[in-house]
């Protein structure tokens, strides 16, 4: 039946609407606009020591910052606080 499926030309699989944050390429710029002034000094300050901007989360309404550096995490919150031994995980 999968088969039947892909013969026609308006059939989209399931899988093209789910998306895995590990395979998109983040827009740099994206992230930086969504970090408040406070984040954007501390990402500044955090890559003089090499570190990149990976990810920027939602958690509520706040926003948390996740840099990384030669497998190192480091994390800035809404206020600008730079935490450099975080207690959390980034997937491979």
């Amino acid at each position: 039946m999968l088969n039947t499926l892909r013969q026609h030309s308006n059939f989209t699989p399931a899988n093209a609407f789910m998306t895995d944050s590990r395979q998109q390429d983040h827009d740099k710029d994206a992230m930086w606009d969504k970090l408040n002034l406070s984040q954007q000094y501390a990402v500044c300050t955090l890559g003089q020591f090499g570190y990149l901007l990976t990810y920027v989360r939602s958690i509520g309404d706040a926003r948390l910052a996740i840099l990384k550096q030669d497998g190192k995490i480091a994390t800035i919150n809404e206020a600008g606080i730079i935490n450099v031994n975080p207690a959390i995980k980034c997937r491979q």
